[in-house]
């Protein structure tokens, strides 16, 4: 039995297949397949097709040859920086669905403080910023030479526009937001000042569901050390307050952002 003769019996079985055994029956196996799938109590077409079909998949895979070997992949350089701990991976994960506005501080925290990007997220993040050179070379320069290989490697995750250039001044930097000059006072205040004025406001009705967008990016940006008396004070407004709902979503966008930075702390 040939090769010529395996292809040209295979192709013949991949004809009845498309047919079905009902309109065509099996071709005749060549030479040592017909000894290899003889079996009377295979009745049908059907059975002898599949018993064709399987003896034939093995015969072709036992004639492969190996191919060439392939050079041994150089691994990238060491990196002294420890990787991101789990939670702070989850972290990630959970901002880019929920609160992609806090990426950016994220990333910048966690170069700041002396990780590195866990490997796992390499892909992801180099995929999602492959038009944004800014928020790209954060990646880069958090990923360290594991970033240069992992590119190196997958054309795939090149970016879209490589001779976009950035200032480094723009790379550790956060992003300015928009924010109303009235709440904008607060980014100076004290925690709990903040707190207060925003749970007043809010349970009075003066800052409601359409302001929104200026109270998360205040909220981004605020100190710190402002977030967990903003958590405490407005976990405390009243359930059946018009404002509860606004109230919650703020907490959960304090929170959340109070878990990160925790979590990048060394």
């Amino acid at each position: 039995m040939t090769t010529e003769s395996m292809q040209e019996h295979w192709e013949q079985l991949m004809t009845v297949a498309m047919l079905g055994t009902d309109r065509r029956n099996p071709p005749t196996p060549p030479g040592p397949l017909a000894d290899l799938v003889a079996d009377t109590a295979r009745s049908s077409a059907s059975e002898r097709m599949l018993a064709q079909v399987a003896a034939c998949t093995a015969v072709r895979r036992a004639g492969v040859v190996p191919g060439p070997v392939l050079d041994e992949i150089a691994m990238p350089d060491t990196d002294a920086r420890p990787t991101c701990i789990p939670a702070a991976i989850e972290r990630w994960h959970h901002i880019t669905e929920s609160w992609p506005i806090l990426e950016d501080e994220w990333t910048l925290t966690l170069i700041s403080n002396g990780w590195r990007i866990a490997p796992e997220l390499l892909p992801a993040m180099l995929l999602r910023h492959r038009s944004d050179a800014i928020r790209r070379t954060r990646v880069m320069v958090g990923a360290g030479d594991a970033g240069r290989w992992l590119v190196g490697h997958l054309p795939d995750l090149e970016p879209r526009h490589p001779a976009v250039s950035v200032t480094p001044e723009a790379v550790k930097s956060l992003p300015k937001l928009p924010i109303a000059p009235e709440l904008a006072e607060m980014l100076d205040w004290p925690g709990a000042e903040v707190a207060t004025m925003l749970a007043q406001s809010i349970q009075t009705g003066s800052l409601v569901h359409s302001h929104k967008p200026m109270l998360v990016n205040l909220i981004a940006r605020i100190h710190q050390d402002a977030l967990s008396n903003l958590i405490n004070v407005l976990t405390g407004i009243d359930p059946m307050a018009t404002g509860h709902g606004l109230a919650t979503v703020l907490v959960d966008l304090a929170a959340t952002r109070h878990r990160m930075l925790t979590e990048l702390m060394r």
